[in-house]
């Protein structure tokens, strides 16, 4: 089983350019709408994504037998 930790942040401001800093595991950096994610989003990223508009509790399980939202 593959087991991981992710962190999502909120950001309000923020100076510079994104970029890619580590070339090997991805292959380009895109935006993209909330209603207009790409097929290609990994399951527990898309639960995230989907539900920023309703809001989300500080800590969130996916994948770990909890329930989730």
């Amino acid at each position: 089983m593959d087991e991981r930790v992710d962190f999502f942040f909120l950001c309000a401001d923020w100076s510079g350019e994104p970029r890619i800093m580590e070339p090997g595991k991805a292959a380009r950096l895109e935006w993209f709408p909330l209603d207009d994610l790409p097929a290609a989003v990994v399951p527990h990223e898309r639960f995230v994504f989907e539900r920023l508009r309703s809001g989300l509790p500080p800590i969130v399980t996916f994948g770990f037998g909890t329930p989730e939202l």
